[in-house]
């Protein structure tokens, strides 16, 4: 592609008058799909699909380049075209999601869209969730060292392969719907494997996750590191979300990333009610690590009574402000010093500092 090429891309609509020449048949496939989303910003009277944008023009386009541009890009366009643009139906198209980089921010437009979509894609969003979950998760595992944590717990397994202790029981259950009888033999899918129990001190781990449309990014996060430690033994963890409502998951969820499939995302905060409701899960002070992960935009002056009286039960209390794969968020920033003069840190966070701080716990 020459700089005429790239320059005519880049300025859309308003360039093809004063640089008009023959393109290449890929570079033609870029431009309609540029056009089909961004076209948008320069209509009036069109609403947000412009011109020529619909939800369904830009899949169409979008297939037209897969083979054109690098996946990241593509993932790139469609991202813009759900959140900014409202072309719901990108996210629903079965290309698009067999096709798409299983990433966060792929996670995270599905999460938001899965309450607005049709009944009928609603199953196929949440699987696609899920197995997206998953895939973020076994990513994690090989950078999270748990070999120190525990020991082999049989009490529970899990489909992944940390300890090298296969369980042959679940592992048979789970897979013998595929036992080829002509041939006598079973096809293994899914290896399940003890997960590990730990060995030290037991302790309570509190997640209290404010889950209003800003903090989608950290709850994701929350909820798979959170089922990593899960079934780790004498490791309790409660998990209660929260935005103007207040929902406990501790004890409704097998696997804390069966949160990501129903939670339903807020818009008001309240910090306050959240905390109160949560200090009863406060048993032993010296064994408990109470995490509120919040951007604090809240109503302030409860907000701070509710911290005050959490620093006084003397329990551990860390407040995250985001978690990220760079540790950068947006905050309240002029609230968090005021946490900090009453002896509460307030931190953004990677994901595997996350993961490092519940494990610390329970040395």
């Amino acid at each position: 592609m020459n700089n005429l090429e790239k320059w005519r891309l880049i300025l859309g609509k308003f360039s093809k008058d004063n640089l008009s020449f023959e393109m290449s048949e890929d570079n033609l496939a870029i431009e309609e799909l540029l056009d089909s989303v961004y076209d948008s910003e320069y209509s009036e009277g069109k609403g947000m699909y412009g011109e020529k944008s619909s939800g369904l023009l830009v899949i169409k386009n979008l297939k037209n380049v897969n083979n054109i541009l690098e996946q990241n890009i593509v993932n790139k366009i469609a991202t813009d075209a759900f959140e900014t643009y409202g072309m719901y139906d990108v996210l629903s198209d079965d290309s698009y999601l067999d096709n798409a980089k299983a990433d966060v921010e792929l996670l995270k437009n599905l999460i938001m869209y899965k309450d607005y979509s049709k009944e009928e894609d609603r199953s196929k969003i949440k699987y696609k969730i899920r197995q997206v979950a998953n895939e973020i998760k076994k990513e994690l595992m090989s950078v999270i060292d748990l070999s120190n944590i525990g020991s082999i717990s049989k009490t529970a397994s899990s489909i992944y392969n940390k300890t090298k202790n296969i369980d042959i029981k679940k592992t048979i259950e789970n897979n013998i719907r595929d036992y080829n009888k002509e041939n006598e033999k079973l096809y293994v899918k899914d290896i399940y494997f003890y997960p590990n129990k730990a060995k030290n001190k037991p302790v309570d781990i509190i997640l209290l996750v404010d889950c209003s449309g800003s903090m989608v990014k950290s709850l994701i996060y929350v909820a798979i590191v959170a089922s990593i430690f899960y079934n780790i033994s004498n490791i309790d963890i409660k998990i209660v979300l929260f935005d103007t409502r207040i929902v406990n998951l501790s004890e409704a969820k097998e696997d804390p990333i069966d949160i990501l499939l129903d939670v339903q995302l807020g818009g008001g905060t309240d910090v306050a009610s959240a905390i109160a409701y949560s200090r009863k899960f406060i048993k032993k002070v010296d064994k408990t690590l109470f995490l509120v992960i919040t951007d604090l935009f809240s109503e302030e002056r409860t907000m701070l009574k509710e911290f005050e009286e959490l620093k006084n039960t003397g329990v551990r209390s860390l407040v995250f402000t985001g978690i990220d794969d760079n540790s950068n968020s947006y905050y309240n920033s002029n609230f968090a010093k005021k946490l900090e003069k009453i002896g509460i840190s307030v931190e953004s966070v990677t994901v595997k500092e996350l993961a490092n701080y519940i494990k610390g716990a329970s040395k």
